[in-house]
């Protein structure tokens, strides 16, 4: 029986609480709790017309910087590469509008663009069978064209070499021209579909511009990481048979699973190829110039804003440069 008392008595408490408060919330709570919920959409409504504004200023003062780092790039640049001569290698992923970019400034600081080439896929394909095609490749074609690679050199440097054999020189008295060798070189990588050609083939450029896409994903890690490596050995290479070398790509690109983060990465191949990792914005134009410049006189340098970079812009030159 006090066991029917007790659960009856808590079954009464139960009720009488909720009645309390369906009258409560009905009638002195109400008020103030719709008023509490009020204040705090408003304030929410402001605090998002706030940051709308913040951003909308930020913009407005990125888009500004844009146009002025526009405006001042010709005045920069001119004529600072004058006699020189530039090849442009685009990787996966690299849009074809930055490149455009690239060469527009590339001719207003009076270099002359010798042509641009895109390097598939299957260039930096990890699979095992594709290695050893490249492998087999390389052996044949390298002697053929003068490959500078040792034969006992891994297979990434000696594509690398049989590339740079075919683009690049040291010497501009060399430079502007084709030879039977840089011909072959380029039509064995062309038909093997390690690469295609805007136009006709480049000349050979003492200079060379690689433009880089986001970062390297869709694929394991391990699959990463020799994608990578191959592309770093490739710009390692490039830069061996020029005189002057900068990887270009975006923002995104620095981060550890890009191409330029990588580079940025190996203390060997930062200290020979210089980056820059901003190509979105205006600025990075007369970057990669002066990057150019600053390899042509020995020295190299991670330019941008992402990741690693050491400073916006390379060290402006003098005017007697």
């Amino acid at each position: 029986m006090i066991d029917f008392r007790y659960h009856l008595v808590s079954i009464v408490s139960i009720f009488l609480a909720l009645a309390v408060g369906i009258v409560l919330g009905a009638g002195p709570l109400q008020q103030q709790i719709g008023q509490t919920l009020t204040n705090q959409v408003s304030q929410l409504r402001q605090d998002k017309s706030d940051l709308r504004s913040q951003l909308d200023t930020q913009q407005h003062s990125l888009e500004a910087a844009d146009e002025f780092a526009a405006a001042v790039t010709p005045e920069l640049v001119g004529s600072r590469l004058g006699g020189r001569s530039v090849v442009l290698v685009l990787l996966p992923g690299a849009e074809s509008a930055v490149a455009d970019d690239i060469t527009a400034t590339m001719k207003t600081a009076g270099a002359t663009v010798n042509g641009r080439i895109k390097l598939t896929s299957a260039w930096a394909d990890p699979d095992p069978g594709k290695v050893a095609f490249r492998d087999q490749l390389s052996s044949n074609l390298g002697p053929l064209v003068g490959s500078t690679a040792s034969p006992t050199a891994s297979v990434n440097e000696q594509m690398g070499a049989i590339l740079a054999k075919g683009l690049m020189v040291s010497s501009v008295a060399e430079a502007d021209r084709v030879t039977e060798q840089s011909e072959q070189a380029l039509s064995g990588l062309k038909e093997a579909g390690l690469i295609t050609i805007d136009g006709p083939s480049p000349k050979l450029s003492t200079l060379v511009v690689t433009v880089v896409g986001g970062p390297v994903t869709k694929m394991s890690d391990d699959a990463r990481n020799a994608t990578l490596t191959t592309w770093k050995v490739t710009a390692s290479q490039l830069d061996k048979g020029a005189s002057g070398s900068v990887v270009a790509g975006p923002l995104a690109s620095s981060e550890p699973i890009g191409v330029i983060g990588a580079i940025r990465a190996d203390r060997a191949v930062a200290a020979q190829v210089s980056t820059v990792d901003d190509v979105q914005l205006a600025m990075s134009q007369p970057a990669i110039v002066f990057a150019l410049l600053q390899q042509m006189s020995g020295g190299s340098g991670q330019y941008g804003t992402g990741v690693g970079a050491t400073a916006v812009l390379p060290p402006l030159p003098s005017d007697e440069s």
